[in-house]
Parts: C-alpha cells; sequence; structure tokens
C-alpha cells in the first residue's frame, strides 16, 4: 500500500508540475504564411472574400472529406460568415471588418472556448498579388496543453496555411483560364459614327497599344464634352502572319460625325451584314476565337465581303471588370 502512496503523490507531483508550467507558458501566437498569386489584386481578394469559394481551395477538406459547411444569406463582406462540422469538430468563422483589396479581419470559433483573429493583407506587386494569411490570439490553458503536446501551435498550422495558399493560388489561375467562343452567325451591323487612331504594332503588342490609344481617345472626349454611344471596338486593316505584325484602328463610337484638330479623327462604319461570334473570357483567346470563327463560316457556307475589314468590339474588359475570365468580345466579319 505504502508503494501505491508514493506512486499516488508522484503522479500527484508531476500533475501540479505540468498545471504550473503550462500556465506560465506565453500563451500568444501569431502563425502566419504568405505567397505571391499571379492575378490582380481583385480576383485575390474576391476569392477570399467570398466563404462559399473556400471550399474549392480550402486544406482542411484534404484533411478531413466528411466536413460539411452551412450557409447563410450573407456569405462575403462584413458580417459574412458560415459554420462547419466534421470528425475533428465543429467551428464557426465571421468577417469582423474589412478594406477592399487591402485587408479582412476575421474571427474563428473552433469551440475550444476561445476565438482567434484571422487576418488576410493584399498588396500589389510586379508580380501580381502578394496575400498573406495568419491567425493570432491567446491559447487558454488546455488550449496550451493540446500544443504543447503537438509539438506546438506553429508546427501544426503554418504548413496548413502554406498548402491552403497554394490551393488558393491554383484555383484562382484556374478560374482565369476559363473561356467560352460562342458562334451567333449572321448579325446586321447597324454601324456609325466613331472617332479613331490607326496604328501598327508586333502581333504581341496589340493589347498595349490598344488600350494606350484608348485611354487617348477617352481622356479627349472627356475633355470636349463628347459622349460616348456604345462600346469601344478595333477595326483590323491588315493581319501579317508571317511577320507577326498587324495595322489597325481603335474605335470609340459617337452619336454624330465630329470634326476634329488633333491626331484622333472621325470615321463611319456602314451598316453591314456580318458573321458574329463572342468571346468570353481573357483576350489571350482570342486568336483561337478568330480561327473558330472563320472556320464556321467557311464551313456555313458564307463568304467574306472583298476588301471588306473585321473588327471586334469589347462589350466587357478590364475597365469595367479586372477579372479577364468576365471579359466579352464581339467578332464581326463582314460578309456578302
Amino acid at each position: 500500500m505504502k508503494f501505491l502512496k508514493y506512486i499516488f503523490f508522484l503522479l500527484l507531483i508531476i500533475i501540479i508540475g505540468v498545471s504550473i508550467y503550462v500556465a506560465t507558458i506565453d500563451g500568444s501566437y501569431n502563425v502566419k504564411q504568405s505567397k505571391v498569386i499571379k492575378a490582380p489584386i481583385e480576383v485575390v481578394f474576391n476569392a477570399v472574400n467570398d466563404f462559399k469559394s473556400w471550399e474549392k481551395w480550402g486544406p482542411w477538406y484534404e484533411i478531413d472529406s466528411t466536413i460539411v459547411a452551412s450557409y447563410p444569406k450573407v456569405t462575403s463582406g462584413v458580417g459574412a460568415s458560415y459554420t462547419w462540422s466534421g470528425a475533428d469538430g465543429n467551428g464557426s468563422i465571421k468577417t469582423l471588418a474589412l478594406i477592399p483589396n487591402k485587408e479582412i479581419i476575421q474571427q474563428i470559433d473552433f469551440g475550444t472556448g476561445s476565438t482567434s483573429e484571422v487576418y488576410w493583407l493584399f498588396t500589389s506587386n510586379d508580380n501580381g498579388t502578394e496575400i498573406t494569411w495568419g491567425m493570432k490570439g491567446r491559447s487558454n490553458f488546455m488550449e496550451k496543453l493540446y500544443w504543447l503536446t503537438q509539438g506546438g501551435i506553429e508546427k501544426n498550422m503554418a504548413p496548413m496555411y502554406k498548402r491552403g495558399l497554394e490551393l488558393l493560388n491554383n484555383y484562382i489561375l484556374k478560374e482565369l483560364e476559363k473561356h467560352s467562343i460562342e458562334i451567333k452567325g449572321v448579325a446586321d451591323y447597324g454601324g456609325g459614327y466613331y472617332l479613331y487612331q490607326t496604328t501598327s504594332s508586333k502581333m504581341n503588342d496589340f493589347g498595349v497599344k490598344m488600350n494606350k490609344i484608348l485611354t487617348m481617345i477617352i481622356d479627349y472626349m472627356k475633355n470636349n464634352n463628347i459622349d460616348t454611344s456604345g462600346k469601344p471596338f478595333t477595326i483590323t486593316h491588315k493581319w501579317d502572319e508571317e511577320n507577326k505584325t498587324t495595322m489597325f484602328s481603335t474605335c470609340v463610337p459617337i452619336k454624330e460625325r465630329i470634326i476634329t484638330t488633333e491626331d484622333i479623327l472621325t470615321g463611319f462604319l456602314k451598316p453591314q451584314k456580318t458573321f458574329k461570334t463572342i468571346l468570353k473570357g481573357d483576350y489571350k483567346f482570342s486568336f483561337e476565337a478568330w480561327q473558330t470563327s472563320f472556320k464556321a463560316l467557311n464551313e456555313q457556307g458564307f463568304i467574306e465581303t472583298q476588301g471588306g475589314e473585321p473588327f471586334e468590339v469589347y462589350t466587357v474588359g478590364p475597365r469595367e471588370n479586372v477579372n479577364p475570365s468576365k471579359w466579352v468580345t464581339e467578332i464581326y466579319i463582314p460578309i456578302k
């Protein structure tokens, strides 16, 4: 009996000693990971801001396949939240504050009796968007004891956050690649007056030059109180595949003919019958869309107008939506 008594006292001393040790441990923590994602900051911010997108990249779904998420009506912005349940327990998270495209502050509750602050920081740089995902707070006694047995909170949470940012990166890049090409067929285009400027460039420089000219035209219209009557478009005058060069005009529709005194001129696009195709997605898929359009035109037995100049209208572009997968380009090929 004395032996058992000594064992009891020994265990009691150990328990008291461990308790005192755990109680003196600094329970504060700040776990974070960063990554650069090659995407516009608005796209990255929106992916994090909407809780419904988390199931597409959340690293915890790889760890626990039984997780079931529940969403209220509001899933993005201040006040947004969601809850989950799984083999490892239940939890909830709520967005407390945010600065668009800069910061998101959230509160997460794992049902342990204390909550943590989850924070996201977003910064634009030459390579895209640098995103930082972190969690900070102070562990209670039982949490400190648990993490002590697991090797520490940093050791366990940092790899998960790193994996989460990798999955977020993959999700966003995959979303940006989404595009579709729809053949609409014969369409009558009404035409009308437009302001324009013509230039030549290498095919790879087309987008840069087009946007530069478009900015000049829009500034000119603002300075002279000229209203636009439609979406900007470009007319292709020459397309040299061998030398990878093109000559084109960047245009903005206007209501009536205007006499200009600068490099920006007034043109008129006559009403004509066209073969129409719609590209939804990044403009880098435009060559594919043009090829598809010409192939469909030939297969359906239509003939291009001799001397006709194809053009494309930018119904939705970077000025309306920074997400390339949301851009809409209408392609028109004049036909007989």
